[in-house]
């Protein structure tokens, strides 16, 4: 059993944990001029230049500000149905409901929000034609917007679904229903079960999922690209975008962006995971 589990390791280590500590040397030694076609040896300008730039800041803030947002209307939504609804949700017809958006892939609902909502799309269409608007300039910007308007929707109608679903599960297997049906009886009102009772439970047993999925959608590329604007930008996007550069100079600059974030990311998750390994030996 024991030499099972050292090779359980071993394959994590080659598979999980080698491709990952590779792929970053080569981003942090880029990103200082080690190696790479233009370079010619060890320089703290591309650093210099991404801070002075001022591009990454701003690009950190707006990736930070929409997923933060997405993730907390999302998760409210969740909880607002499922205190609400939850008999009613795991009906046949109402789970399929929500499973649905679950298999649809964030590309797909971005190019479906395009056609729905972009200023030549089928609302803009039909404002005009029933008279609300004049025109397709007078409708609102939804698409490429500087609000991140439909980054935003879109996150929520993929995000939200897997918060029902998760809350709905723990709901059950946490016996919800029946401590508010307790908490009632020893008088509490209706409002006091909520806030003290149902809603405590369900976000201490799920907060750590809710962090992950703000680190996921902080990262997430292919909505941002279709449905962001071209300044500024969420951070993958601008990771990809200096990367791609015709300016070999500028290759080095994308690799600093992806270092930084790399490592804001990975020390998010492991103090997310620390905060919850000493919270567990606590309980």
């Amino acid at each position: 059993m024991k030499n099972r589990g050292y090779i359980g390791i071993l394959f994590f280590i080659l598979i999980g944990i080698t491709p990952f500590a590779l792929s970053f040397g080569y981003a942090l030694l880029y990103s200082f001029g080690v190696i790479g076609v233009a370079n010619s040896g060890f320089t703290l300008e591309f650093w210099k230049a991404v801070f002075e730039s001022g591009e990454f800041v701003k690009s950190l803030f707006y990736s930070i500000a929409i997923a933060l947002v997405s993730t907390v209307i999302s998760v409210s939504l969740a909880l607002w149905f499922t205190l609400a609804f939850e008999k009613k949700l795991r009906g046949r017809i109402l789970s399929f409901v929500i499973y649905l958006p679950l298999a649809i892939p964030g590309i797909v609902a971005s190019f479906f929000t395009v056609q729905v909502l972009s200023k030549a799309g089928f609302f803009s269409r039909l404002f005009n034609k029933i008279g609300i608007t004049s025109g397709i300039s007078d409708f609102p910007d939804l698409i490429n917007d500087p609000y991140a308007i439909g980054i935003t929707l879109v996150f929520i109608s993929v995000v939200m679904p897997f918060f029902l679903l998760l809350f709905l599960n723990v709901y059950q297997n946490e016996r919800v229903a029946e401590l508010a049906e307790l908490s009632r009886s020893l008088g509490a009102s209706e409002r006091q079960t909520i806030w003290r009772v149902s809603l405590p439970v369900l976000i201490k047993k799920t907060w750590t999922l809710i962090a992950l999925y703000f680190i996921f959608l902080l990262g997430a590329y292919e909505i941002p690209l279709i449905l962001g604007e071209e300044s500024p930008q969420m951070l993958s996007v601008l990771i990809v975008r200096e990367l791609k550069q015709f300016d070999l100079s500028k290759i080095s600059e994308g690799y600093v962006v992806a270092v930084i974030y790399t490592v804001i990311v990975s020390i998010a998750t492991i103090l997310l995971f620390s905060n919850r390994k000493s919270q567990d030996i606590h309980e």
